[in-house]
Parts: C-alpha cells; structure tokens; sequence
C-alpha cells in the first residue's frame, strides 16, 4: 500500500504542444522519460456501489503486463489528490478477487454476493507522456516530482456505438518533498498556458458516460469539530468553493449548460465573500494582486452570464434574440477559459490554504481572533 498525492490539472485543447515547450521541461532537473499507451478496464457493479463508496477497481495494461489496482476514498481539494492506493501484477486481465481480501474495503462492500456483481463498465485509453522532476527546492530540500501528460479518451460501448469524454490531464505526484511544492511547478507552468485545477477523475468521466441522467455535481457538506479555530473554518468553506467552481466550469466545457456558468460565478463571489468577511484574521497581502485578479474574474464571469440572466427574464419570449446571445456569450466564454488567469486564481488560493502565509502578517489581535474556537458560544 502506498499513499499517493498528486496534483491533477486540466489543460485546454489548444494548448498541449505549447506546454510541452515550457522553460521548466529544458531544465537540468528535469529528465523525460518518454510516451507509453496505457489501456485501462474499469470494474463496478452494475449499480455502481464501489463508485458509491468512493473505490475505483482496474486493471490496467502496460507494456505487456497486466497491473490491478485499488484506490480507496481519500482527501480531494483544488485537485490536490491524497488516497490510499494497493497494486498487484496478475498474469491476465481478469480479475483477482483474492488480492482484495487484503486492502481496506469499506464494510458496505464486504458482502460476498454483492463483489460478484463486479464487472468491467467502462475504459480509457490514453497516452502518457512523463518526466521526473528530480532536484531541489528553494529551500535547499530533496524534490522529486513526477510529471504526467495524459491525452485520449473516457470510453463506452454502448450496444455496438462508442461514447467518448477526452482526457487532457497534467498529474504532478510528489515522490519526495513538500506537498506544497506541486503547487509552485504548477504555477510555473501555467504562466502562459492556463492549467485549471481539476477533480474530476478518468474514473469519473467514465461513469458520467455510462450513466449520465445520474451526474450531477456534488456539493460537500462542510463539517466542524469542536476542537476547530475561526482560521479552520476559513480554510475548509474556501477550500469546498475551490472544489466547486472549476468543475462548473468544466460542466459548461462539456455540456454548455449555462446553469454551470451561473454557479461558477456564485462559487467564486462566496469565495471574495470569505476573504471580505474574515479579514479580521485573514490579512489581504499588501499588493492586493490576488484580490484583483479574483475581482477581475468575477467581473468577467458576470458579464459573459449577462444574456443569460436577461434571457431567464424573458421566459420563452424572444427566442432569436435569446439564440444569438448564447452563440456571442459561448464564445466570449472560450475565450476566457483560454486565458491564464483562472487557473492561476485557482493554484495561488490553494496554494495560500496549504501556507498559510497570512499569518506572517499576523498582529497578537489577528492571532487572538484567529485562534478562537468556531464553535464557541
């Protein structure tokens, strides 16, 4: 068993060969390791209880061999990835049910006539492409970083015809070092190409298109302890919004349902809410430039949902004019998913969650208030 933690990004379509001329890739630090196919078979039951659980079961063939893994839930926050994960090599694709009876299965799951339900439902196939980030961080401490680009597809066969969802994923797992690392690779990278935070698994893709009346984007319910501060509350409200708006954005990528773009731009002003409403603990750096690019991008995503907001006014009156708009505002939105920004906007407030750099700023009344349990009557 090992402990895994990545951090999964998406890339757009027009930007893969771009990234892969970065100044990081020319490094002395960075060696590639070069492009192999992997072909992966998801397994599950037919009504889904291992993804219910939040488990994913393939069987995943490289170079020749056959390699079946388990990956149990874990920790999933602005694409920072950490989980529990068990590989075996066995000799065929087929499952080897005996090889689970050693992992952590939750207890719904353990339960003989439910696991022989178990069958492949879906594949990917994609094409990985890596590099190992193998130096020193700027702190003079061991950095090993490996660097993935994934491109293909999210399969079905669905009686006879092929249902797709493309793959474009960069995945940073840290082999050693500072988990807070992956964040500055990635923040380097995506200064010219836009690289957006991404929670949404191959698994995921997967299942969307093997059921999709049932996708839906979950909303994590935020929970406290007794034990947690006013500074642990900030942290775990932001950190469930940065969960949420990039993957809207990347519904409305994938759907153009213009309900994800509404509720991209509530995730993000609950966000600016947050600072705005705790920055008696949370001191706004003194250059303001995180909060202008938020600002910005707020701005923005308004103005693009604008015909949308109208058009809900107009109920199905002023269908022409309602058409129109949408084709303008579909295309205002490409261009804003293309820009930097909102990746960066993304990295930089995830970045901040694992620091928590404010407290250098930090007053003996910022720490007083800061410390006071959240909870407290």
């Amino acid at each position: 068993m090992a402990k895994e933690i990545e951090l999964k990004l998406s890339v757009g379509r027009y930007h893969v060969e771009a990234l892969k001329q970065q100044p990081l890739f020319l490094s002395k630090q960075i060696s590639d390791l070069g492009a192999k196919p992997l072909k992966n078979i998801y397994f599950d039951t037919p009504e889904h209880h291992l993804s219910q659980h939040r488990v994913a079961l393939r069987i995943r063939e490289k170079e020749g061999q056959y390699i079946q893994t388990l990956k149990t839930s874990g920790i999933s926050e602005a694409g920072l990835h950490q989980r529990q994960e068990w590989e075996w090599t066995v000799p065929t694709p087929e499952l080897d049910f005996e090889l689970l009876n050693s992992v952590e299965w939750p207890e719904a799951l353990n339960d003989p006539e439910l696991l022989a339900q178990i069958e492949p439902v879906f594949c990917t196939d994609f094409m990985r492409q890596t590099w190992l980030f193998d130096g020193f961080d700027d702190k003079g401490e061991k950095l090993r970083i490996e660097i993935a680009l994934d491109q293909g597809q999210a399969w079905i066969d669905d009686n006879g015809d092929r249902k797709h969802d493309e793959i474009r994923e960069l995945e940073l797992e840290l082999l050693e070092g500072r988990p807070v690392k992956l964040f500055d690779v990635a923040l380097q990278l995506g200064q010219q190409i836009p690289l957006l935070s991404s929670d949404v698994s191959k698994a995921e893709r997967g299942y969307r298109l093997s059921r999709p009346e049932q996708f839906e984007i979950e909303v994590p319910e935020v929970t406290y302890s007794d034990e947690d501060t006013m500074e642990d509350a900030f942290c775990r409200l932001v950190h469930r919004e940065l969960t949420l708006w990039p993957q809207y954005l990347e519904a409305w990528q994938r759907s153009r349902d213009w309900t994800f773009v509404t509720q991209a731009l509530e995730s993000l002003r609950n966000i600016s809410a947050l600072y705005e409403s705790f920055n008696e603990i949370i001191p706004a750096h003194p250059d303001g430039e995180l909060d202008q690019m938020l600002t910005k991008l707020i701005r923005q995503l308004r103005d693009v949902d604008a015909w949308h907001r109208s058009a809900q006014l107009m109920g199905e009156k002023g269908q022409a004019w309602q058409e129109a708009a949408a084709k303008r505002g579909e295309e205002r939105m490409e261009v804003l998913l293309q820009t930097v920004s909102v990746g960066q906007i993304a990295l930089r407030i995830a970045r901040q969650m694992v620091v928590k750099r404010w407290r250098r700023r930090w007053t003996d009344e910022h720490r007083e208030r800061a410390e006071r349990l959240f909870n407290a009557s």
